[in-house]
């Protein structure tokens, strides 16, 4: 929580010059000289992110150097810090763009420098997704259905490329499952507060016995079922999968930002945590089988085949992990996602914890081990 750390890099605003970025980007371009740098628009969540327009001169605008780019840095307020700290967080990111971006090419914004520092400090660079025809999307914006399926394109391409890899025991080590991902009690700790202090909030005012008596279970018993989510086949997980972190490609193809949360696990924990966030619940009693059976079916064409039955039963389980992240960021302050956003989120949980007898899938889990 201290201010400064004695760090040698650049990893603060303020520390960001013209001339550092004309020789970070320039690196492969000795030619190149960065003649300006304007720091134009930005935004402060958790993390300091800024938008900088470049002029290169001949031999850097010959070389295809971006003329605008993205930097996210070291946020200013310390709980952040200390998240990022003890999660990892800045750590996880700058490492994706340094080894998995370049494998995902089509489904991430390209990198182009990344440093990471004890106490959370960070800086990252990667391209700006709207200067090169992208559409980001924020929460409280309108996922159509269309969106909907390019985003689980997206997730069977990842999930399937990184299917129960074996470079889990090598190169990707650092790709943890949750049960030993770092800051995981610090972490298990902030949804214990949130499940305990969500009942009493304006959002819960009405909230059915059902999904009390699912929140009441959960509480006591949520580590169960945590195992038992280890037990089934893991691969490379986006992590904060919701639909503000999202974009839509100018052909209409879709792609995920903000790699800070990535971990090991099944991969219906994303698709469950993406539809649970774009959906209302209208829309998703009316589309979701359908968007299921193109992920079940994205992954069969790229090799990976999946008991479509017991899949459906993880995914509805899966809910649980988007309920504990509508819960923690109603009472943490919403983490800037408008009201209307987190309305919607929760309507479309409750309606999907009652549709699918989440309850009973929860007992059957805690009762016998396992959704056989």
């Amino acid at each position: 929580r201290i201010p400064d750390l004695p760090i040698d890099g650049v990893h603060s605003e303020a520390q960001i010059t013209p001339a550092w970025l004309g020789e970070v980007l320039a690196t492969d371009v000795p030619e190149a000289k960065l003649e300006q740098a304007e720091n134009t628009e930005g935004h402060d969540g958790m993390t300091n992110r800024r938008r900088w327009r470049l002029e290169w001169n001949a031999a850097g605008r010959s070389a295809g150097l971006a003329e605008r780019i993205f930097v996210k840095v070291t946020p200013n307020e310390p709980y952040l810090r200390e998240t990022l700290s003890l999660l990892h967080m800045a750590e996880h990111e700058v490492r994706f763009y340094d080894q998995l971006q370049p494998e995902l090419t089509t489904i991430a914004p390209k990198g182009f420098y990344g440093k990471y520092y004890p106490g959370g400090r960070f800086i990252l660079i990667t391209e700006d997704l709207e200067a090169t025809g992208n559409r980001p999307f924020w929460l409280h914006d309108l996922c159509s259905v269309e969106h909907a399926r390019e985003v689980l394109t997206t997730l069977a391409m990842l999930h399937s490329q990184y299917w129960e890899s074996e470079r889990f025991a090598t190169d990707l080590g650092w790709v943890r499952p949750r049960l030993q991902k770092f800051g995981r009690k610090w972490h298990r700790g902030s949804y214990e507060i949130a499940r305990a202090k969500y009942p009493a909030t304006d959002m819960a005012a009405d909230m059915p016995d059902e999904i009390r008596a699912v929140l009441d279970l959960w509480s006591r018993d949520y580590m169960r079922i945590y195992k038992y989510w280890a037990t089934l086949p893991q691969t490379v997980l986006h992590g904060d999968s919701h639909f503000g972190n999202t974009y839509a490609t100018p052909e209409g193809r879709a792609g995920y930002f903000d790699w800070q949360v990535i971990f090991r696990g099944h991969g219906l924990r994303d698709v469950s945590y993406f539809l649970g966030s774009a959906l209302s619940n209208d829309v998703r009693v009316e589309h979701e089988s359908d968007l299921l059976t193109h992920y079940f079916d994205q992954l069969a064409m790229n090799g990976i085949e999946m008991d479509r039955a017991r899949g459906l039963r993880d995914y509805h389980l899966l809910c649980l992990e988007r309920f504990d992240a509508m819960m923690k960021t109603h009472v943490f302050g919403g983490y800037g996602h408008q009201l209307e956003a987190r309305i919607r989120g929760r309507d479309a949980v409750f309606g999907s914890i009652i549709d699918n007898n989440v309850l009973d899938l929860m007992r059957c889990v805690l009762e016998k081990g396992d959704l056989s």
